[in-house]
């Protein structure tokens, strides 16, 4: 870490998106540091901006330029610099946003630091760095001092899935995965660092390994970060349901870090909509997966994605999705309207649905989510009275400590139950169907 100098440049970012963008923007930071850079939160007074953004719905877009311009008017006359996945994929729009000073896409961000001096020696510089995802290669970002309690590893990047709806694929290119050896000492120096908690995510996870011809897969990566001295918990970014067949549950299962947290990303309980989203499964095979991880983590906590409202989406098909997540059981559940994304196959589909009737089927699906939740929490704080969960303190919060269980529910302690960065035994008193309690 950088000592702070009244002469030392100071940096601000924020960052918009999935949690590949917050491990970047960290990496961001890293690098920034090593620059010789201070990096102070966004609001303060700052001599360089960093906005990262996110491109997946018309929504994100929208909150990128709104954020863009707040972060512009927060601080004129600096330099302010627009990567991530809008920047990358509406590069025009980005550049036309007054106050922005430079352009940065997805291939580049390790280059940021650089870019950044330029500017700040008020030097020429291209305002615009944007190629073709098409034919990048990894982009090299690595994270070797945690920001939090528990820190994500980037293990992959790129997407060939192809879905209706998804822009992402042209923001983020083809399938790359990070050298097993790379993340290994990645994680051991996160470790050495005194982080006991790591998340392991992509923009497509479950397809760690498979542009390497065979020769690493992410069962076998697991198994590898589990023998790293002081990694206690392995956690899973989002995975695609498919990836939950036997052979894959049967390996990581036997690993004493990994966590028993799943994160689903589903899209939707009815095969007819999976169908015309391109979705690589049909509902009997999700909730046939979702069986079988309950098999092999008979105590596992799952959340999920789910679009409601998609092109053509009939009143039988919400209904499949509302009895496939009663069937599920999510824990949580990330519910999106569709929002109609242009340059994707689903903006140009028949039967949009208005706007009023999205938010009416989420709104459906939510009250069911909610009674489902509290029945879930309400078992398992009667679970957990008096055999004790182990809670990862984050954050305190109104003279409270706020943390999570192996499991992925949020968990609220007394200030004196320990430090923030400490795994503690928490027996559980009581929820208020949205968070437990303890001590």
């Amino acid at each position: 870490m950088t000592c702070e100098s009244s002469t030392a440049p100071r940096v601000a970012y924020c960052t918009l998106g999935c949690r590949v963008n917050q491990y970047e923007s960290d990496a961001i930071a890293a690098l920034m540091e090593a620059d010789g850079f201070v990096v102070v939160p966004m609001g303060q007074e700052a001599d360089i901006i960093i906005v990262n953004t996110c491109t997946v719905t018309a929504e994100s877009d929208r909150k990128s330029r709104q954020h863009i311009r707040r972060a512009a008017a927060a601080n004129p006359g600096k330099p302010l610099i627009v990567t991530g996945c809008f920047a990358q994929v509406s590069p025009d729009a980005a550049s036309a946003i007054p106050g922005v000073t430079a352009v940065i896409g997805n291939g580049h961000k390790a280059e940021i630091p650089a870019i950044a001096r330029r500017l700040m020696d008020g030097l020429a510089c291209e305002a615009r760095t944007v190629t073709d995802m098409c034919l990048a290669a990894y982009d090299g970002l690595t994270l070797t001092t945690p920001r939090r309690s528990r820190s994500y590893i980037k293990i992959q990047d790129g997407c060939e899935n192809r879905c209706a709806y998804c822009i992402i694929p042209a923001a983020r290119g083809k399938i790359r995965s990070k050298q097993p050896q790379d993340v290994l000492a990645e994680a051991t120096a996160l470790a050495d660092a005194g982080c006991s908690e790591i998340i392991l995510t992509g923009i497509e996870t479950a397809a760690y390994g498979r542009d390497s011809g065979g020769a690493f897969d992410l069962a076998g990566l697991m198994e590898q970060l589990n023998r790293i001295p002081g990694i206690e918990r392995i956690g899973l970014g989002s995975l695609e349901p498919n990836l939950m067949r036997e052979k894959f549950l049967s390996r990581i299962s036997s690993l004493t870090a990994v966590l028993p947290h799943f994160h689903v990303s589903l899209q939707s309980g009815s095969t007819s909509v999976l169908r015309r989203m391109r979705r690589p499964y049909n509902a009997e095979q999700a909730i046939d997966f979702i069986r079988a991880v309950r098999e092999y983590f008979p105590d596992a906590m799952l959340t999920a994605d789910v679009i409601v409202g998609f092109p053509g989406e009939t009143e039988e098909e919400a209904a499949e999705t509302m009895a496939f997540c009663r069937e599920a059981r999510f824990l949580h559940l990330h519910i999106f309207p569709y929002s109609i994304r242009q340059g994707t196959e689903a903006a140009a589909m028949q039967g949009q649905i208005h706007d009023s009737l999205k938010r009416s089927r989420a709104a459906k699906l939510a009250k069911q989510q909610a009674e489902i939740k509290r029945a879930l929490l309400d078992a398992y704080v009667d679970s957990h009275r008096d055999i004790p969960v182990q809670v990862l303190i984050e954050e305190e919060k109104n003279g409270y400590l706020h943390g999570h269980s192996e499991h992925y529910v949020e968990v609220i302690l007394p200030t004196k139950a320990g430090q923030i960065g400490e795994t503690v035994p928490v027996c559980l008193t009581q929820t208020d169907g949205d968070v437990c309690y303890g001590q």
